[in-house]
């Protein structure tokens, strides 16, 4: 050893001794070209380019290089020779916060945040499907304070990015309660929108709503067009998810799913705003609707100018609360107004539940919350348990306090078949973090990204590798501007995953839905493993994104 290197040893010695080990492992960093060198894997970098094999050079939070045969010297270096390299999946569609909200109110301690453990931190459930980042907020429902939930973000740590639209529906329901208007006086319509834009002044990306369930079910389209003007001059989106999904035949003759796409198509003219339509999907009754009516609506309205996406998860189920399907008038944010909850109301809602089960039958609906016995089985096992009919079960498990949460079997595989074949509909999974083994809502929770590329890509070729990544990442970053993530290319963030695509494997079924999912070997947050040799870490590099960032 020469004298150069006898002096470096002995001064980084002094400085673990004397100062601190990380400033002694910063200085060990500078003498490295790379913090991570992931050598001769296949790079799908998110664009439309054909994949190629590359090095990527990372230091710090960034990616520093990109090429062939990289040279320079690195602290760590992958292996990737086999295994494809991504960016790190997007999902655009995420309710953690809204499961946090839910905890909390059941707590009964709504700024008690003690129970945010690290379990949940963790979102072990996300980055085993390759998720670096989560866009929450969605369906109109979740945390209403932009800052206090980024600021947890920050203070507290995730495992995974966040980034955060504004849940319409529980600014409406702090407004007005359980007894909510549909027309607006010019003063209400003012108040909500300065509550709209002051979470959009604390950095939100976007509006949503959730047009199927309360409070947001009771909004005109005037009244969202006059909302979405406020998010757009700040540069935000509108997303929805759609009044209607079903081929229900409304009064004009149309099927409820194409009005509904309709009236996002005429928000986001009226008010210029870029519209998302969360989990495009068909729902019972189907009523022979074509996915081609569906993708043709949004097709013409992108040929007129008109910024519209959508999103999918590739199940032929849905998860919600169990009172969704009633009437409008009948629904809270969770269960049933309380002045339905007599005998001539429930009598109302038994009778309107039984023209639901013409067509979405007892046995297609099952609990996943709600009193034990009962959790895991369908309402037509319920019934049978005590003996009453199916349709009264429902509405007295809808009526709880509150009401239960649900599978329903309702999706048409062939509508999400051919829409996730269109450039313009991304990868989301419409779920939550959950621990693994818990009683998991659905196994999009833990499958749905490994899913779509080893199943749909893969295996059936539906589309191609390069578009189900894609849609899992460049695309959903620029829809939802997040800045320099979703693509591999020099000075973007090393959000990146290494993926073993023979191996790729999502574990979590119908039967057994808490189960991780196998195949992502290596995944980077901002330039740390989450991720290492197939096993999970522990790191928590995510960070708190605002609008911009």
């Amino acid at each position: 050893m020469n004298l150069k290197k006898i002096i470096l040893l002995a001064v980084i010695v002094i400085l673990v001794v004397v100062l601190s080990i990380p400033l002694a492992r910063n200085l060990i960093r500078s003498f490295y070209t790379y913090d991570i060198l992931i050598k001769g894997g296949t790079v799908y970098d998110g664009s439309k380019e054909k994949p190629k094999v590359e090095d990527i050079g990372i230091k710090g939070d960034k990616i520093t290089a990109v090429g062939k045969d990289l040279s320079g010297s690195a602290m760590k270096t992958i292996n990737a020779e086999g295994l494809i390299v991504t960016p790190g999946f997007i999902d655009c569609h995420n309710h953690t916060d809204l499961n946090i909200l839910m905890a909390l109110l059941m707590s009964g301690k709504t700024d008690d945040f003690s129970m945010i453990t690290p379990a949940w931190r963790n979102n072990h459930n996300y980055i085993t499907q390759g998720v670096t980042t989560i866009v929450t907020g969605l369906c109109g429902g979740g945390l209403p304070d932009t800052n206090m939930w980024l600021g947890l973000i920050d203070s507290q740590k995730f495992a995974s990015n966040v980034y955060h639209l504004i849940p319409y529906g529980i600014l409406r329901q702090q407004l007005f309660g359980d007894n909510q208007p549909t027309t607006l006086t010019a003063e209400q319509l003012d108040t909500l929108k300065k509550m709209v834009e002051k979470e959009m002044q604390n950095g939100a990306i976007g509006v949503t709503v959730g047009l199927e369930y309360a409070p947001t079910c009771f909004t005109t389209t005037d009244e969202l067009v006059e909302i979405a003007k406020v998010v757009n001059k700040y540069g935000g989106l509108y997303d929805a998810h759609i009044r209607d999904q079903t081929g229900t035949m409304h009064d004009n003759g149309q099927p409820g799913v194409l009005n509904s796409i309709k009236e996002t198509i005429e928000i986001g003219k009226r008010a210029n705003i870029p519209v998302h339509i969360s989990h495009i999907q068909l729902n019972l009754p189907w009523n022979n609707v074509q996915a081609k009516q569906m993708y043709g609506l949004i097709e013409q309205a992108r040929a007129e100018g008109v910024d519209i996406t959508a999103d999918q998860h590739p199940y032929d189920a849905g998860y919600a609360v169990l009172s969704y399907r009633l009437p409008d008038k009948f629904k809270t944010g969770l269960g049933v107004n309380a002045k339905y909850k007599n005998p001539e109301g429930k009598a109302e809602m038994i009778a309107a539940t039984k023209k639901i089960f013409t067509f979405l039958g007892p046995d297609k609906i099952m609990l996943t919350s709600g009193p034990e016995k009962y959790i895991n089985k369908t309402i037509q096992e319920i019934a049978k348990m005590e003996g009453k009919d199916p349709a009264e079960v429902y509405v007295d498990l809808s009526c709880l306090d509150p009401a239960p949460f649900a599978l329903f079997q309702e999706i048409s595989d062939k509508v999400n078949r051919e829409n996730m074949q269109h450039d313009y509909v991304f990868t989301a999974s419409d779920g939550f973090t959950v621990f693994e083994s818990a009683d998991s809502p659905h196994p999009r929770f833990f499958g749905c990204f490994p899913r779509k590329i080893k199943k749909y890509a893969v295996e059936e070729k539906l589309l191609s590798l390069n578009d189900a990544i894609r849609s899992m990442t460049s695309l959903p970053a620029a829809k939802f501007k997040l800045k320099d993530r979703g693509v591999i290319a020099v000075g973007k963030y090393a959000d990146i995953a290494v993926i073993d695509l023979k191996n790729l494997k999502e574990n979590a079924t119908y039967a057994e839905r808490g189960l991780y999912s196998e195949g992502i070997e290596y995944l980077l947050v901002n330039g740390k493993l989450a991720i290492d040799n197939g096993k999970i870490t522990g790191k928590k590099a995510g960070r708190a994104l605002r609008l911009g960032q």
